[in-house]
């Protein structure tokens, strides 16, 4: 049991030493997380039908090993990627040649002994390209560290996936500082409901401004490389075709025949105030090439394509959303229009309130025959705001304790694809609701 004993108070240590030595000083924005009720075990994502990705926070020079099994298997053994970076503090393990649409129990063991960390759960997707029905839940905006009842909610309705579509924690970091990074991440991870969410559902996340930078953050943060490189640490994220280190973070990845596309909508950004004209981005020339080939390939190969937006698509006046690029707003849905691109919806992060329109308000082509359903699915733990529109469905603003969140349930026949959104709160109240078909 002494390895054990070790392990634990040596990662306890290490938690407290990084919060400490990350928080002791704030930036004039920062805002210090609240004191972690404990450290970081593990968490899960980049989840296909055949494998996935566990993360958790280990001291060097322990070997550990994680222990993957079914119900009444013998556990498949997998060891963690060498670290490439000496002060990386997380054990990333690969998990391959797993079954589609299997529940695998994950067990870190630490020199040959059981650590204490509660075990992981990893179900696996269905096969690509195979009509399947699923549910999956989205949304963004919680306070940092949050300890709020959604997140448990969340994880009993057992979704195939969570797409957490921004601010994350809301340190509003705004240095060249990967330890700071790593602290918010810690602290985050330490809450109860959010440490148990993100240990049994897969996360697929993007970050927006207060966790890429400080407020209203784009590409001329100083904090920039920092938060992509701290990014690829921790976030359990799919292939990332930017590459590695300090390089913007837009992904893709199925479920089914269902493709889900995750936009970097921070790091490649021009400044908001810059003049709008067909020169100025929110994605990049490099990612923006990237997005319209996903999109064009994706709605011939696939029965529903998702886009994860992490600021608002629709409205006319505003901030931080893409009513501020507007020109290139009207490229990409001249794009889609010109393309026939008729099975894409748009999830939104960023305002704290749910919303749905049926796509009567989301064309900004200039043939105005696009209908593109657009979901709005947030704030876990945060006050209301309500941004953009209007909303065909409405909208809902968090009141008293609410925390909200979106869940999508999808059935596809082969055929065609069914789709029905909810906006709920923590008490899985239905608040906003749309449901639509694509043949």
């Amino acid at each position: 049991m002494q390895p054990r004993r070790k392990f634990i108070k040596t990662l306890a240590g290490l938690a407290a030493a990084s919060t400490a030595r990350s928080f002791a000083e704030p930036e004039p924005n920062l805002r210090p997380p609240e004191k972690p009720k404990g450290f970081p075990t593990m968490w899960v994502g980049a989840v296909t039908a055949t494998g996935g990705v566990v993360k958790t926070k280990i001291p060097p020079g322990l070997n550990p090993r994680l222990l993957v099994r079914e119900a009444g298997g013998e556990p498949l053994i997998f060891k963690p990627e060498p670290l490439l970076d000496p002060s990386q503090t997380v054990a990333i393990f690969r998990l391959e040649h797993l079954r589609p649409l299997t529940d695998y129990q994950c067990t870190l063991e630490v020199k040959g002994a059981p650590a204490s960390f509660p075990p992981a759960m990893v179900r696996t997707f269905p096969p690509e390209g195979q009509p399947a029905n699923f549910a999956f839940a989205f949304g963004s905006c919680a306070r940092t560290g949050s300890q709020h009842e959604v997140f448990n909610t969340i994880a009993r309705k057992r979704p195939a996936v969570l797409l957490h579509l921004g601010d994350f924690h809301y340190c509003n970091i705004s240095r060249n500082d990967p330890r700071s990074f790593r602290a918010a991440w810690d602290t985050t991870l330490s809450s109860t409901t959010q440490g148990a969410l993100y240990r049994n559902v897969p996360l697929a996340y993007i970050y927006d401004d207060h966790d890429f930078g400080p407020n209203d953050a784009d590409k001329r943060s100083p904090a920039r490389p920092a938060s992509r490189t701290v990014y690829r640490e921790y976030s359990p994220h799919y292939p990332l075709p930017a590459g590695d280190g300090d390089a913007a973070i837009y992904q893709a990845f199925t479920v089914g025949r269902v493709r889900f596309i995750l936009t970097d909508l921070r790091s490649e950004r021009d400044a908001e105030k810059t003049p709008d004209s067909p020169a100025k981005s929110m994605l990049g020339a490099a990612q923006k090439e990237w997005f319209k080939r996903e999109l064009l390939e994706a709605s011939r190969t696939h029965g529903l394509v998702v886009w994860g937006s992490s600021v608002p698509w629709i409205g006319a006046k505003g901030s931080d959303s893409w009513q501020n690029y507007a020109d290139e707003r009207r490229e990409l849905c001249n794009f889609i229009a010109q393309h026939r691109i008729k099975n894409l919806c748009i999830l939104c992060g960023d305002a704290h309130m749910l919303a749905a329109d049926n796509g009567t308000n989301s064309d900004y082509s200039d043939s105005k025959k696009l209908r593109i359903p657009v979901l709005h699915g947030s704030a876990f733990d945060q006050g209301g705001s309500l941004k953009g529109g209007p909303y065909s469905e409405g909208t809902y603003l968090p009141k008293g304790k609410d925390g909200l969140f979106g869940w999508v349930e999808v059935e596809d026949d082969g055929q065609r694809v069914a789709v029905r959104f909810t906006g709920r709160n923590h008490l899985d109240e239905v608040k906003v609701n749309l449901n639509f078909e694509i043949a």
